[in-house]
């Protein structure tokens, strides 16, 4: 009987085991089912689970990364295309004709032109002697060429040859002066700018402002030619010089009396001390005051210089009919009729230029 009942005891224990491990069982069942259920439901949904959802964003933010990628090397080419635009052309077609075809004869011919290297430097144009005399060759030929062209179109006659050739030697001369012509003009733009420059000048230091700080205002504002040599004397200060000696060197390459005097009244303060914006101040009312006087005296001059725009335009064109037909009276020994026409396309139009330039560089820039 003692075996009857340990065998009772044993099995009412596993059954009881067993039975909790059932229930264990079933109740894990029901809870898979249950995240079963709601797994299916949010994909109804259209809700992904965090796992897919995590995946999701990462897929995004290098989708982004690569765009953004793409935008930076987009707009850093677009850059370089806005500041190579910014260089003068005269800068880049340089660089284009110094190829082989020009460049040993470029090398040659340097030498012949004294000065070149400091006109170039005056014009703030960064070109070589040896890439400056290349552009002279190409233009000159291309203008060349193109009159012979159009001459032999229009006329058929072999005076078309000497025509070319003239027209690149003016060319080729005309290159060579327009260094001098652009460092006048940056001149011409100084001086119309100098009273707004001394102007702002005196302003920043009687403010309290340094005569460091000013110059890089000036060099950082829109003033053209003077913004750009201001420019260059921080750049000079930047690269070890004092700012005497930077002023020096402004003052060496820019033929402007109104800024000479204005870098001899900085340099005598820096020495000696004094009230520099009242200084500054002075020489702007007087700078103006020049500019006003010398429109004075165009506007006086520019009646006498009308006169003899109106004879070229008016005169000179009957005047050349009449000598043809003159010369056509006694045989044509005289003036041709291709003679006539080279005349009326090129040398009057030529005249005519000439005066409008004469006329417009003589307006003083204020």
């Amino acid at each position: 009987m003692p075996k009857a009942k340990k065998k009772g005891r044993f099995i009412e224990f596993f059954s009881t085991v067993g039975g909790g491990v059932f229930k264990t069982g079933s109740g894990a069942t029901k809870a898979a089912r249950r995240i079963g259920k709601t797994l299916a439901g949010r994909e109804v949904a259209g809700e992904p689970d965090e796992v897919t959802r995590r995946l999701q964003e990462l897929k995004k933010l290098e989708t982004l990364r690569g765009e953004r990628e793409k935008e930076s090397g987009r707009m850093e080419k677009v850059w370089e295309a806005r500041v190579e635009l910014k260089r003068p052309l005269s800068e880049r077609l340089a660089e284009s004709f110094y190829a082989p075809p020009l460049k040993r004869p470029a090398h040659r011919m340097v030498g012949f032109f004294k000065g070149l290297e400091e006109d170039l430097y005056k014009a703030n144009l960064a070109i070589s002697p040896e890439q400056y005399v290349a552009l002279m060759l190409g233009v000159s030929i291309i203008f060349g060429v193109a009159s012979i062209i159009f001459v032999l179109l229009l006329t058929q006659s072999l005076f078309a040859l000497a025509i070319g050739a003239m027209v690149s030697l003016f060319t080729f001369l005309l290159m060579r002066n327009q260094p001098k012509s652009r460092a006048k003009a940056r001149a011409v733009d100084i001086n119309r700018t100098m009273p707004y420059v001394l102007r702002h000048m005196a302003t920043q230091l009687s403010s309290g402002i340094g005569l460091p700080e000013t110059i890089t205002s000036v060099s950082k504002t829109n003033y053209g030619a003077l913004s750009e040599e201001f420019g260059r004397v921080i750049g000079d200060m930047h690269a070890g010089r004092s700012m005497e000696e930077a002023l020096s060197a402004m003052d060496k390459r820019v033929e402007s009396e109104a800024l000479q005097r204005a870098v001899k009244q900085i340099q005598r303060t820096m020495r000696l001390g004094g009230d520099l914006a009242r200084t500054l101040g002075i020489l702007a009312d007087e700078t103006a005051f020049e500019l006003r006087m010398k429109l004075r005296d165009y506007t006086q001059s520019l009646n006498m210089m009308s006169m003899l725009y109106m004879f070229a335009a008016a005169v000179i064109p009957a005047l050349l009919v009449i000598m043809m037909m003159v010369s056509g009276m006694m045989g044509g020994a005289g003036f041709t009729t291709d003679t006539t026409v080279v005349l009326y396309i090129f040398f009057l139009p030529f005249l005519l230029f000439y005066f409008v330039v004469m006329i417009k560089r003589r307006e003083p820039r204020v």
